[in-house]
């Protein structure tokens, strides 16, 4: 671990319009060599006799006539009596290129398509692929914005074709203006995603990192918005001491953590360097420290090398094949963006196997008539197994619904309190532990059956109106992996203490 220490990673939807916009652009073309020759010589003579340009390039006087009111025609020469010499207009092409040869162009109708935020209209790259779900946390604007989008394009179009030709190869080098917008027309409303990293610094305070891809790209105007808008998305939670961390101190028998429990107060920054950066204080044999999210890619890792083991190395009883049960808290910013949908797609690969017969189970509460709301929320790729836990009094949600909980029964679990974080306690700061042991293993699957067990099992979520089949209606039908009783003796956790 080091500081800054990242504890949680959300992905915000910016919301952008795609739209086909007719306009005619000044291209610019070179002439041809003749005549650019002769402009340029006209350039540094100033005024040249018409027999000494005839001479010159030893033309006819059918040929240098028919050059010449060629180009008077083009309005780049004019001829007074017998003298010849360039117009203002060719004048000013030379000075707009610095001197070294005459730029023109020729003006071209065109169909280009752009896409432009919906706050400053800047012109940015599309994205390709699926459009977002809800699984973002989508940044609003204003009616006014969305209401007068088609008239703002046409604006941007023109003030920042510049940037718009930098996004195009075919117009990069040769194209230099708008000479008229002629249809805007609106084909598509998206969300670009930024992600937004939350970390604690070396004195322990919260700092936020947004993508610096698009922090380079993007105008001043647009990142304080965005900015504005993460502070606004944190929900305003007020701090209740610290019962729900003594619940899971207690719950789960970890005196490490209490001693970095001074009155109500947790000594966070003081745990998370002698636990976490120094490891000088440690948990017993079989428990490990976690601190942040389980999606983080640091904790990602660590669970998925735990599978991989139990599935697949040697071992005295053989590998151990089950599902993976997956308890999230009740925490709007929580699984929000591309950590979480990564990992949901690392761990289904990893439990499904050849055959295909386990899966990850992920438990979300939802109360009733709020489970489409949270089926948006974790709809990501690869999900095909959300469990609704109704919190029924009087207990409600467990630990007040910061505690998040994994288990892949009689193998590993992962428990962790999300706490608030200093000075903001609206944004949750998970820590935790990951354990072998048999009594946090039968622990973790006495808590998951209290939460999802009798009236509290709401149903099974389905994605698609396709979905075959009769939707359980019990915690034993819903997750039968997870019905089971504890363990009876020590031999695994021996075997797995030996290990760590």
């Amino acid at each position: 671990m080091s500081v800054p220490s990242e504890f949680n990673r959300v992905t915000f939807g910016l919301p952008v319009e795609t739209f086909r916009v007719d306009a005619y652009i000044a291209l610019e073309e070179r002439l041809p060599v003749v005549t650019e020759f002769v402009l340029r010589l006209l350039r540094i003579c100033g005024s040249v006799n018409l027999t000494a340009f005839r001479n010159y390039f030893g033309f006819t006087n059918n040929e240098a006539v028919a050059v010449i009111d060629s180009l008077v025609r083009q309005g780049l020469l004019e001829v007074v009596e017998e003298d010849v010499h360039l117009t203002r207009f060719a004048i000013e092409r030379f000075e707009e290129s610095g001197g070294d040869h005459p730029r023109f162009s020729k003006v071209e109708l065109r169909s280009d398509t752009v896409t432009f935020d919906l706050i400053s209209f800047t012109p940015l790259r599309p994205q390709a692929g699926e459009a977002p779900t809800d699984n973002l946390l989508k940044l609003e604007t204003s009616d006014e914005a969305i209401g007068e989008s088609a008239e703002r394009a046409r604006m941007a179009y023109r003030q920042r074709f510049p940037e718009v030709a930098a996004l195009r190869g075919d117009l990069r080098d040769r194209s230099f203006g708008v000479y008229s917008v002629e249809d805007v027309e609106s084909r598509r409303r998206t969300y670009i995603p930024i992600p937004v990293s939350f970390a604690l610094d070396s004195d322990g305070q919260v700092q936020r990192q947004i993508d610096q891809n698009f922090e380079r790209a993007a105008p001043a105007e647009l990142v304080q918005f965005v900015n504005q808008q993460v502070t606004a998305a944190i929900p305003k939670t007020i701090a209740l001491g610290s019962s729900d961390l003594e619940e899971f101190i207690d719950t789960f028998d970890l005196p490490l953590l209490r001693q970095y429990l001074q009155g109500k107060k947790f000594d966070l920054f003081r745990y998370l360097t002698e636990v976490h950066l120094t490891r000088a204080v440690r948990y017993q044999v079989g428990v490990e420290a976690v601190f942040g999210n389980l999606y983080l890619q640091e904790n990602r890792e660590r669970i998925v090398a735990r599978l991989k083991d139990r599935r697949h190395g040697r071992r005295r009883h053989g590998p151990l094949l089950t599902s993976l049960a997956w308890l999230t808290p009740d925490d709007l910013l929580w699984g929000r963006g591309d950590a979480f949908a990564r990992t949901v797609s690392e761990l289904t690969a990893q439990v499904r196997g050849d055959k295909g017969a386990d899966n990850l189970h992920v438990l979300a509460y939802a109360e009733p008539g709020q489970e489409q709301a949270v089926l948006s929320r974790f709809r990501v790729q690869g999900l095909t197994e959300l469990h609704f836990s109704r919190p029924a009094p009087p207990d409600g949600m467990l630990m007040g619904g910061r505690l998040e909980l994994m288990l892949y029964p009689t193998g590993f679990m992962a428990a962790l309190i999300h706490l608030p974080s200093p000075g903001n306690p609206g944004l949750w700061m998970p820590i935790g532990i990951l354990s072998a042991t048999p009594k946090h293993l039968d622990l973790a699957q006495k808590l998951l059956r209290k939460a999802m067990g009798g009236r509290r099992y709401g149903r099974k979520a389905r994605f698609s109106q396709k979905e075959a089949g009769v939707s359980p209606t019990t915690f034993e039908d819903g997750l039968p992996f997870l019905n089971y009783c504890g363990l009876v003796d020590g031999a695994h956790y021996e075997e797995e203490s030996g290990e760590t």
